[in-house]
């Protein structure tokens, strides 16, 4: 009798404490598998002792190729994705999705398609909503979805994310509950599943830079009149029941609001490179009108006028700061 056994977790801001709490009330009945992406910077090592203390399961951060194991924490390295093979597990540096890399879509989506309905999706505390398509995916193929309850999430955004995009999750609890609720879980019986349709696929595909191609997004969706913030190619939008989504043809991928967040970034990184310059060139204008007294009055009104350019530039500034605040 196939098990409700491959459990997928992502998490976020606020994600980690959620998942220890999520652990210290896990007492599966039978064994199973656990994946788990949390989004976090390259040096936190810790994470893999702070699991180790804490999981009352084994915790490995897998190799790729290595064979999934029962009774195991499998934690995403950091940069890298981690996927679900046919009984291993694969680790791909390919774009990054929704801003992160690993990312929780693919791992889902991966679940989907190998695990069906033995997969359990579960999203707990974060910003944004990297998951969301991921758990649609598992939902297609006969898996189940979990949510932390946002009131229960120091970030809710993936929580009501992954509300809005399951329509109806299994469960909505504290991060203690859904652990109870995961040790009875795994031992029944998982039912019958589905083939993962042919986008989901690709899009595995894609996130290990196996298919990243114009060809493979126009099989996806319809150009936008948007380009990719990362590598400037066109994007192409995917229209995924609730979500809209978006794929260059080198394979980043965002969520609408994934991209918006990418452009705000990539917006104050120019404001502030525009500044400097203003700043050098108004130097270098003073540098010169005190080397050339023929056209000192012409690199001095050069100067100012960079002055006046760059205090414009801080205002505007300051004010998205503040609106942000």
């Amino acid at each position: 009798m196939a098990r409700r056994d491959l459990i997928g977790i992502g998490g976020s801001a606020g994600g980690l404490p959620a998942l220890l709490n999520l652990l210290d009330s896990f007492e599966p009945e039978e064994p199973a598998s656990l994946f788990v992406v949390l989004h976090r910077r390259n040096e936190a090592g810790h994470l893999l002792d702070i699991l180790r203390r804490r999981s009352p399961i084994e915790v490995i951060e897998p190799e790729d190729g290595c064979p999934i194991r029962h009774g195991c924490l499998h934690l995403a390295p950091p940069d890298t994705h981690m996927l679900v093979g046919d009984g291993h597990v694969h680790l791909r540096g390919g774009p990054k999705e929704n801003n992160f890399r690993p990312a929780i879509d693919p791992l889902f989506r991966s679940l989907a398609v190998f695990g069906q309905s033995r997969t359990t999706a579960v999203i707990l505390s974060g910003y944004l909503d990297d998951g969301a398509a991921g758990c649609r995916a598992v939902l297609s193929t006969g898996g189940r979805v979990i949510v932390q309850d946002p009131n229960d999430a120091t970030s809710p955004g993936m929580p009501r994310a992954a509300i809005s995009a399951a329509g109806e999750p299994e469960l909505i609890e504290k991060a203690g509950a859904i652990g109870q609720a995961l040790s009875s879980l795994v031992a029944q019986e998982a039912g019958s599943g589905q083939e993962a349709s042919d986008a989901i696929k690709l899009e595995i595909m894609i996130a290990g830079l196996e298919k990243a191609s114009m060809s493979s997004e126009d099989r996806l969706g319809e150009l936008s009149p948007y380009n990719c913030p990362d590598c400037n190619g066109v994007l192409w939008r995917i229209e995924d029941g609730p979500l809209s989504r978006f794929r260059c043809h080198t394979g980043h991928g965002y969520t609408q609001a994934s991209l918006a967040e990418r452009q705000d970034e990539l917006l104050e990184q120019s404001m502030y490179d525009t500044l400097r310059s203003l700043r050098e060139k108004a130097r270098m204008m003073r540098d010169l009108a005190a080397k050339d007294d023929i056209n000192r009055q012409t690199y001095l009104r050069r100067a100012a006028d960079s002055d006046s350019d760059a205090a414009n530039i801080e205002r505007m500034i300051l004010q998205r700061t503040a609106r942000a605040s």
